[in-house]
């Protein structure tokens, strides 16, 4: 007996998952950044530099998908110069 084909199967490509991924990603940094920056405003009265931050988290966040530079460099930095595990 032949298997039963799913009628409402659509076909991906690689690229339909790399673009599906590379705009999870995109979300994933905008929430977290979202999330940092409220925080670090509520809490820490930090709102002058807010827009600066973000544009500078968004650029790193870019540079990080385009392998220029890899969190684990960034975790480290921040283990050995701040003492902030991560």
């Amino acid at each position: 007996m032949a298997s039963k084909t799913n009628p409402r199967h659509i076909p991906r490509t690689q690229a339909d998952c790399d673009k599906a991924f590379d705009l999870g990603v995109r979300e994933g940094v905008s929430g977290s950044t979202a999330i940092f920056l409220t925080v670090m405003v509520d809490k820490f009265g930090e709102s002058d530099n807010v827009p600066n931050i973000w544009r500078e988290i968004i650029k790193l966040s870019e540079e990080v998908a385009e392998k220029r530079v890899s969190l684990p460099d960034l975790k480290r930095v921040l283990k050995e110069e701040y003492d902030i595990c991560v």
